[in-house]
């Protein structure tokens, strides 16, 4: 039941088509809300192609502004130690992918932030105010623990294959892994990965996204687009593009996730190649102290002429790690030590095995360990 709710919500906040216009009233709020988004920087940048990105002060950005944040703590670093198990080296090629912001850094006591504007808040606005009219064009891919009384997660781990699936106007492609809590109209999540979203970034390439919520989409969003998310690194941020990426039968470029509790803080820390790039605060959740399920896999959205975009690299898995998007050594944390799932645990949705699928291969030697592979070409979904 939990997945299914979660599944819902989730595909009428990202596959919601925008109306750019509003009433004079709602201008005047986004213009007090553009206020608390956008601090004053020390420095900015712009991207290659038109995103501006602000240096602000670490102490004094958009995420204290949040009500349950105003007596809340810096935390700069985690005080947990990331643990790895050891492997063999992998005996085949994968490279890492990269950042565009990583060779630019904020000056020491700043960090990076995507300046919002007026329009990525008409499109949450009318995401968050859609939230009661179901969507029939989202799909997924995805596979999680299954609830258990006798585990409770701390953490979600995996290396996910980079792609940036070809897209029309208003689809949305994405890899991720997620924990989440509770149920119904008290779902609490947070989830990680990559995104592919012209409506959301202004252009067709591949982001690190994130996105939240602690009532079901009540409140939350994508990214910084509101306050919570507390950025950390001086140089990698949410909504950052990432480069290279995979091609099908071509070397695989990978980025490492993970999402991992604080045992002492209770915050959630997002990280991405052994860079923590932030956390959320443990007082922005309402439901979880612990996540009763974590995931890992793909979701699309969006019809263009009644075709649905592809996920993943755009084919089925078929055992081929060079052929369709992977997500290897996955595992999670409990009570402290990082364990790999087996398939007792585990449950896989798909919701249109013509268009998408997903398969679990299990423990892979050279260094792959727990794998799976999900993905297709969409299409008349």
């Amino acid at each position: 039941m939990t997945i299914l709710v979660f599944i819902w919500f989730f595909s009428i906040i990202i596959c919601y088509k925008v109306d750019a216009t509003l009433p004079s009233t709602q201008d005047l709020d986004m213009e007090r809300h553009l206020k608390l988004l956008n601090k004053p920087p020390i420095s900015t940048f712009q991207m290659k192609f038109g995103q501006i990105v602000d240096c602000v002060d670490i102490k004094k950005q958009p995420a204290f502004e949040h009500p349950l944040l105003k007596n809340h703590k810096l935390q700069r670093n985690p005080t947990f130690v990331h643990k790895r198990k050891i492997t063999k080296k992998n005996d085949w090629e994968i490279r890492k992918s990269e950042f565009e912001f990583e060779k630019v850094t904020c000056p020491r006591g700043y960090v990076p932030i995507r300046r919002t504007n007026k329009e990525d808040l008409i499109q949450m606005k009318y995401y968050l105010s859609n939230l009661t009219q179901p969507s029939h064009a989202q799909h997924y891919a995805t596979m999680y623990t299954k609830k258990s009384n006798d585990k409770s997660y701390n953490g979600v781990n995996g290396h996910i294959e980079i792609y940036n699936p070809r897209l029309r106007r208003h689809q949305m492609s994405l890899a991720q892994i997620a924990v989440e809590s509770g149920e119904a109209d008290q779902l609490n999540t947070i989830t990680f990965g990559w995104q592919v979203a012209q409506e959301l970034y202004t252009r067709k390439a591949t982001h690190l996204f994130a996105l939240w919520t602690s009532d079901s989409f009540k409140s939350g969003c994508y990214n910084m687009l509101c306050q919570g998310f507390v950025q950390i690194d001086k140089s990698i941020f949410l909504g950052i593009g990432i480069t290279p990426v995979s091609s099908y039968g071509g070397i695989p470029y990978e980025v490492s996730f993970s999402i991992s509790q604080d045992p002492k803080s209770k915050n959630w820390w997002v990280r991405v190649n052994e860079i923590d790039v932030g956390y959320y605060p443990a007082e922005l959740f309402s439901n979880m102290k612990v996540g009763d399920r974590v995931g890992w896999g793909g979701r699309v959205c969006g019809t263009m002429y009644g075709l649905s975009p592809p996920m993943g690299s755009g084919y089925f898995p078929d055992g081929d790690l060079t052929h369709a998007c992977f997500i290897r050594q996955i595992s999670y944390h409990v009570n402290g030590s990082i364990q790999e799932p087996n398939e007792d645990v585990l449950d896989i949705y798909v919701d249109n095995p013509n268009c998408y699928n997903l398969t679990y291969l299990g423990f892979l030697g050279n260094d792959n360990r727990q794998t799976l592979q999900f993905g297709g070409p969409g299409g008349q979904c």
